[in-house]
């Protein structure tokens, strides 16, 4: 384990959104021997995220996984084999796709249905941003049915990967331009994974994963034009931030949920409380002091057409 590791480790997780070439250059300096144990998740994932997704380079992301497998040894979590084998799927290697996914079975004590189902989710999610919508939606609800089998219907030691494969899938469809979201089909589909996310989470998360699958429904009903159902998921957040953050240290997700909150009060004309809404959420945005949240709030204010601050 070696401080350099980490910290280019730590400058692919700042820079990967913006500068995928520069976040696959230093994916390449790093060598998974040098990392700790409790960054190979992360490591895995930005592997898949930076150079396949963003890049297109399955097979390099691929390969990589050898000498990550090799260090972790006997000890290779589920969240490696996951990684791996979507990388081996989407590379196309016929022959190690299966291997893989027989691993995570072996690893999360699952059939290898439920391992393959997981798989094809993360692929699915790494896959979308750069399909047409239609086929977005294909590829969205052919991933979804598969948690519509017997075997996902209780409690299982794959829940937590499901609802965050399910949460980036509703996420990425919710990104799509305001055009193709007037398609019926792209609005079920995300109205679907939204859904599947907050059952999965409600199973394998914590009231943190709770409250942001709420804000997540809000976001998709505000998105959808569905106002109550909005107000609604929005108000289910913020009871759980009244209940359980005592320490207020998840201000920024009380203020984003209550920017939901106030367009959805807007659009049912309830113009008070869309009002007390949209002051609460400026006040704490004005606390932010992080120009990412202070774009992100900004962006959102004016997707969701919210009056500018100080004026009501």
């Amino acid at each position: 384990m070696t401080d350099t590791a980490t910290t280019l480790l730590d400058e692919v997780q700042s820079c990967h959104d913006d500068d995928p070439a520069r976040a696959a250059g230093l994916l390449r300096r790093i060598a998974p021997s040098d990392l700790a144990p409790e960054r190979w998740p992360g490591y895995a994932f930005l592997l898949n995220h930076a150079l396949g997704e963003k890049r297109g380079a399955w097979p390099e992301a691929h390969a990589m996984f050898g000498p990550l497998l090799q260090v972790a040894g006997t000890q290779v979590p589920q969240a490696l084999w996951r990684q791996a084998a979507t990388a081996a799927l989407l590379a196309g290697d016929a022959a190690q796709a299966p291997r893989l996914r027989d691993g995570l079975a072996a690893a999360a004590g699952v059939a290898q249905d439920q391992a393959q189902d997981v798989v094809a989710l993360t692929a699915t999610a790494f896959r979308l941003p750069t399909l047409p919508w239609a086929a977005a939606v294909d590829a969205a609800a052919a991933a979804l049915r598969g948690l519509s089998a017997a075997s996902w219907q209780a409690a299982g030691p794959l829940d937590a990967a499901v609802a965050v494969c399910t949460n980036n899938i509703a996420s990425s469809l919710l990104e799509r331009p305001a055009q193709e979201l007037k398609h019926e089909t792209l609005r079920t589909t995300l109205a679907v994974a939204a859904q599947i996310a907050e059952r999965f989470w409600l199973r394998a998360g914590t009231w943190v994963h709770h409250e942001r699958a709420a804000y997540l429904r809000a976001m998709v009903a505000n998105a959808l034009g569905d106002a109550p159902q909005a107000r609604e998921h929005a108000l289910r957040g913020l009871a759980l931030l009244d209940a359980n953050d005592n320490a207020q240290a998840e201000r920024v997700d009380r203020a984003f949920i209550e920017l939901e909150r106030a367009r959805a009060c807007r659009d049912l004309a309830l113009a008070d409380e869309a009002r007390t809404a949209q002051e609460t959420a400026d006040a704490l945005a004005a606390q932010f002091n992080d120009a990412g949240l202070d774009a992100w709030f900004a962006r959102r204010c004016s997707e969701l057409g919210a009056p500018a601050r100080g004026v009501t």
